[in-house]
This record gives C-alpha cells, structure tokens and sequence, in this order.
C-alpha cells in the first residue's frame, strides 16, 4: 500500500511523463533509463515490452517463455495489461512497428511512385488505403482473423458465380410457378 495520497501520487507520475517526454532521442532515454532504474529494473521493462510485442504478434506463453526467459504468470500479466487497458503499451508498439516500415523519401515524394499515386487519388485507393492502416493497428490474431474473412468472401465470389446464380433463380422460379 503506498503512502501518498491519490492526488500526490498523480502528481508525481504527472512530473515523471513530463519529464520523459522532454527525451527526444533514443539515445537519451537510455541514458536516463540507465542512471534512473537498477540493472534489473531495465530487463525487468525490457522483457515486460518483447512480451507484450510478441502476445501482439500472435505468439504462444511456451514460445514467449523460451525467447525471453520468463515464467507463465508474466507473460499472463502482460496479457492482462494489454486485453484491459494497455493503451499506451499499444502506441509504443505501433510507433516501434511504424519506424521499422516507413516509406523511403525517394518513394514518398516521387510524383510517378505507386505510394504517391495513391495518396494523390484517395478517393479510388481509399478501401485499400482503409485496409493498410487497419492491418498496421492490429496485432497477428486479428489479422488471422481478416485474413479468414477474406479467404471466406472469395469462397462465397466463386459459389455464387452468374451460373450459379442462374441455377438458383431457375429452382426458385420453378418453385413459385
């Protein structure tokens, strides 16, 4: 149980974001971390944040618990955070994701570059441009999830071709004569 008041702890963990938040570069942040936290308490947050991108990318507790190095009731933990809140835990993982795949200046401003075309003319790309950032926010189970959907609406495009959407209306058509 933690001594301070609700509003003094606040007010600490709000100096603590602001403080954070004047580090601009990575080198900075590590640099802080490393005089600010023990040696543990490091790994400790480090293994916390692998554990959370790999729930995100679809990944088993055995198969989290073998690359990181940690027992079943973290990985649980982590789980929890980001099945509950984990909001902000999703942000970081969506920037790290997003600095990994980021468009190449020569492609982004090349005028004749099929990412320009794109961006210039969103009204004809806007379903596919819609599904690239939903992709990009969601995390390997849902994509497995999208990428069923899929696979069920191409099976329904092939069952319900014209011809069998003629034989249907045929056998309906008889029915109701």
């Amino acid at each position: 149980m933690s001594k301070l008041s609700p509003s003094k702890r606040k007010e600490l963990m709000v100096a603590l974001c602001r403080a954070l938040a004047t580090l601009n570069k990575p080198k900075e942040v590590a640099e802080f971390l490393l005089d600010f936290l023990s040696p543990k308490e490091n790994e400790m947050v480090a293994k916390r944040l692998r554990i959370a991108e790999l729930l995100t990318q679809g990944w088993n507790y055995g198969s989290i618990k073998n690359e990181v190095g940690v027992g079943n009731s973290t990985i649980a933990k982590v789980g929890t955070w980001l099945n509950l809140s984990g909001k902000g835990l999703r942000l970081v993982l969506q920037r790290k994701t997003k600095e990994q795949k980021e468009v190449s200046p020569d492609e982004k401003y090349d005028p004749l570059s099929w990412y320009s075309y794109k961006h210039r003319y969103t009204l004809q790309f806007w379903p596919e441009l819609l599904l690239e950032e939903l992709i990009k926010q969601t995390n390997e189970i849902e994509k497995n999830k999208i990428k069923t959907i899929f696979e069920k609406l191409d099976i329904k495009r092939r069952s319900f071709s014209k011809e069998a959407n003629k034989k249907l209306y045929d056998q309906f058509k008889e029915k109701l004569e």
